[in-house]
This record gives C-alpha cells, sequence and structure tokens, in this order.
C-alpha cells in the first residue's frame, strides 16, 4: 500500500477573547477640580497557558488632563492588573502573543479624587495546527481523483526588544505633562537567518506653554529592527506585530533652549510561515474490486504578508449652545480608533468603525479652558487589493487636526493605520486510506451506459462507468467537460 504523505497546515488565528476591567484613583492638587481628558494605554503578556486556558498580567497607564482653580494639570497613575481567558480551543502547547485595545475609559469625580475606569479589550494569537494525513497516489487498481492544495507552515516565533529614541530641539514648552506612543509595522521581510522589521512610533506630547497653557506636538519615528531567526530565508512570510510597553518624554533645557527628549520600548514578534502545495486523492473507486475508503474534512489556510495603508476619516463635531465658545485648539488627547466589521466585498477590504478623542480648547473672553469628546463613524473601502477570503484589521490614529470652522463647530481630520491580515481558509475532504475487498461479480460480457450531464468531468464519467478515465475517452468520440446528454459506454469483459 502506498504511503501517506503527511499536511502541516497552520493558521495564525485569534483564539480567545476577553474584557478586563482596570481602576485607579488620582489625587490632583487644588481645589475645583473638573476633568478636561483621560488617556488610557494599556500593554499585556501571557503568564501561563493550560488547556483551556490563558493568563496573562498587564499595566494601564492613566494620564488625566484637569482644571483646577483655573490652570491644568496632569495627573498620572499606573495599575496592574492580571487576568485570564478561557476557551476551549487554547491548548498547553500555544505560543500566544495579546493585543489590546482601550475601548472605554472614564473618569469620575469623588470628593478629593478622581476615580479611573478602563475596560480592556483582550485578544490572544496563537499558532493552530491543522495536521492531517491522507492518500496521493492509491495502489494499482484504484483511481483517484486528485485536487492541488495550497497551504501555510508555521516554521519560527522570534520575538525582540527593541529601544527606540528620538530628539526634537526648538520648543517653547516649560514642562512635560504626558506622552503617548503607538507602534504600526509597515513591513516585514524574511532574509539570512533573520526577520527584518521596518515601521513607525507614533508619539503626542503634551506639555506646558510658557504662559501656563497647554500645547502638544507630535513624533514620528521610523525604526528599522531585525528580528534572530536561524533557518529563514527569503522565501518566507513573516506576520509581525508590535505594541509600545515603555513611552518616556524629557525635557532637556540648555543655555535658554530647549529640547524633547524620546524615549520608547517595543516589544516586537513575527511569525514565520512557508507555503505548500501538495496533490491529493479527494475520491476513489475501484472497477474491479469492492473497495472501503475512509475519508476526512481537512481545513487548510493560506495567509499574505500584513498589509499596512494609511487613510483618514474627516467630520464635524459642534459644542452645545451652554459651553465655551472655542477661539484656540490647544491640544487633541485620548484619541482612538476601533473596528467593529472588517471584510473583503469584490477584492477590497472595507471597515466601519469609530475614531474618537478629546479636544481641549480655549476661550479668550473668559480666558478659560474647556474640551469637547469627538466621535466619527465611517464605513469605507481601503486601498487593499486581495485574493484573500477573510481579513482581520486593526487600526492606530497617527495624527489628528483640529479646525474652528465657526466659534462653536470645529472641523476634525484624523489620519488613521490600518493594518490588514488576509487569510484563505478552505475545508476539503481527502481520502485518507483505501482498503480493497472481494472482486465485483460480472457475466462474460458486460455494457455499462451511462448518459452525461452538463458540465460532468472525465473523472465523474469514469467513476459511472466503473473503468479508468482513459478507457472512457478510448471508447467514446464525446470529450469531457460534456455539454449533457452524450450517451457514454464502457465494454467491459471479465
Amino acid at each position: 500500500m502506498p504511503d501517506n504523505i503527511n499536511i502541516k497546515s497552520d493558521d495564525l488565528a485569534p483564539i480567545a477573547r476577553g474584557q478586563a476591567v482596570v481602576e485607579a484613583r488620582l489625587t490632583p492638587e487644588g481645589e475645583n477640580v473638573r476633568v478636561l481628558s483621560v488617556t488610557a494605554h494599556a500593554v499585556a503578556t501571557p503568564s501561563e497557558v493550560f488547556a483551556g486556558e490563558i493568563r496573562y498580567a498587564g499595566k494601564v497607564r492613566f494620564d488625566c488632563l484637569v482644571l483646577t482653580d483655573g490652570k491644568v494639570q496632569c495627573v498620572s497613575a499606573v495599575a496592574e492588573f492580571s487576568d485570564k481567558i478561557t476557551e476551549t480551543s487554547v491548548s498547553a502547547g500555544m505560543n500566544p502573543f495579546i493585543t489590546t485595545e482601550v475601548i472605554n475609559v472614564e473618569a469620575t469625580k469623588n470628593d478629593s479624587a478622581i476615580k479611573v475606569v478602563a475596560v480592556i479589550d483582550t485578544v490572544a494569537f496563537a499558532v493552530v495546527h491543522k495536521d492531517f494525513s491522507c492518500i496521493c497516489e492509491p495502489e494499482a487498481g484504484v483511481y483517484a481523483e486528485k485536487h492541488v492544495i495550497d497551504y501555510c507552515t508555521a516554521v519560527s516565533e522570534p520575538s525582540e526588544t527593541a529601544y527606540i529614541t528620538d530628539s526634537v530641539s526648538g520648543v517653547k514648552t516649560s514642562a512635560i505633562m504626558f506622552s503617548s506612543s503607538r507602534a504600526v509595522v509597515n513591513g516585514a521581510e524574511c532574509a539570512s537567518d533573520e526577520v527584518k522589521l521596518t515601521g513607525t512610533v507614533y508619539t503626542t506630547v503634551v506639555a506646558r506653554t510658557d504662559d501656563d497653557l497647554i500645547t502638544s506636538f507630535k513624533f514620528t519615528t521610523p525604526f528599522v529592527k531585525s528580528l534572530s531567526a536561524p533557518g529563514i530565508n527569503d522565501g518566507h512570510i513573516a506576520i509581525a506585530h508590535a505594541s509600545v510597553t515603555e513611552s518616556t518624554a524629557t525635557l532637556i533645557e540648555d543655555e535658554g533652549a530647549c529640547s524633547v527628549d524620546l524615549a520608547v520600548t517595543l516589544a516586537l514578534g513575527a511569525t514565520v510561515v512557508v507555503r505548500g502545495q501538495a496533490t491529493v486523492a479527494t475520491d476513489v473507486f475501484c472497477a474491479d474490486n469492492e473497495i472501503e475508503a475512509a475519508t476526512l474534512s481537512a481545513d487548510v489556510c493560506t495567509v499574505e504578508p500584513v498589509v499596512t495603508v494609511l487613510d483618514s476619516v474627516d467630520g464635524q463635531v459642534a459644542l452645545e449652545s451652554d459651553r465655551l465658545a472655542a477661539d484656540t485648539v490647544l491640544c487633541v488627547a485620548n484619541t482612538f480608533c476601533t473596528v467593529s466589521n472588517a471584510k473583503i466585498e469584490e477584492r477590497r477590504v472595507c471597515v466601519e468603525g469609530l475614531v474618537g478623542g478629546d479636544v481641549v480648547y480655549y476661550n479668550a473672553e473668559k480666558n478659560a479652558v474647556d474640551s469637547i469628546a469627538f466621535r466619527l463613524p465611517f464605513s469605507m473601502p481601503l486601498n487593499i487589493n486581495t485574493a484573500a477570503e477573510s481579513v482581520s484589521v486593526n487600526a492606530i490614529v497617527t495624527n489628528v487636526s483640529v479646525k474652528i470652522r465657526r466659534e462653536s463647530v470645529f472641523d476634525v481630520k484624523t489620519e488613521v493605520a490600518f493594518s490588514a491580515r488576509l487569510t484563505s481558509n478552505k475545508r476539503v475532504s481527502v481520502v485518507e486510506n483505501v482498503k480493497i475487498g472481494e472482486a465485483i461479480p460480472r457475466p462474460d460480457a458486460t455494457v455499462i451506459v451511462h448518459i452525461a450531464k452538463q458540465g460532468e468531468t472525465l473523472w465523474q464519467a469514469a467513476k459511472a462507468l466503473c473503468c479508468s478515465p482513459e478507457s472512457v475517452d478510448a471508447q467514446n468520440t464525446a470529450r469531457a467537460p460534456y455539454e449533457g446528454g452524450e450517451r457514454l459506454v464502457n465494454f467491459c469483459r471479465r
């Protein structure tokens, strides 16, 4: 009996999802405290993996802009948390990584303290193995219908920590209030024994001005990092991810000149796969003997490199009639982008979701500071053309520009980096093994007649006539695929 072929098909997929609620208490200085904006940034890493359960630990940094006695200040706190995600598909041998998204953050004043609460959406990704074995060539006398299948096999999961620095000079500020960074991987290339990642860190720094107001400025910091991956070459595909674990902005004063130094720590990782192709038997029959065929349904997956594109979401936000009019935009904080739906339509990736943030502004007449939250829903196609069947998208706000159209209306333009993970999953029925039984009894001469159906293949006709595909062509003038109605014969003899 011919040997079976072994197929190792892997998929990098979200295997578990959960939510964690993280709280902290902040104590600002002064009286008459009012919250202008609160920003939360979360990061989490797996600590233990069991069958059906992933335990993880993380931290959330809260940066809260408050107005106390007419002056803006920032109060910050870091809250550590631990939790678990339970899911039956989790196995003990998995090596997951966790993505975090702050889907809601609120601040509530309580006496002299402020209670901040963040809801963190956690998604665990891991390589899911879908291994199986099947036959390619059956033994003599057994005819097989064959299909070519494509699949991907995971071969490496490198990860490293990267330290990114940047600096901007000539800033007009007296103090740093807080900084918030996000990382985007723009490309991942495999080379000899390494995976080369290129990307960008987008940082917003909120600072106090010399006239005791606040302002914000941006860092756009490109990075290049190679992950060690022995055995990898340029024929492999890498699906990369990055998250910011630390972000610190420091004000440097030197002889009256000011600059800001930025230090960001990144957790980088990649899953490296190699494409495979195999010819497998999907159906069998035998003209001379009874057979017993064992079949199974197998899942095969192919992946494509992650595609990152930049796009924008525009909109307007209006102040309520009882709010202070706006003369100057001071800063934008607490920006986010949530993708609620992603799908592929006519080879284009389409996304739906919501972008938002807080606009802190200044009113000259009252010499006062106020803020307003904006929420802009979107539904649009991305500039991604693909033959993949499914997609998952995560999004990061890279920049927000706000203009005052009138003193009560803001024009808001958000720039967003959308990163799409593209996969194709197919289920195929394959023949695992074949057992040959007793000979089929026949008279000395037998004629089998079969009327072909429209679109019928040579394989289907041969199976109906109980002979080899070559015998069908030898005994009939009609050729497959058939138009339908052709009278096909097989003159079988003992």
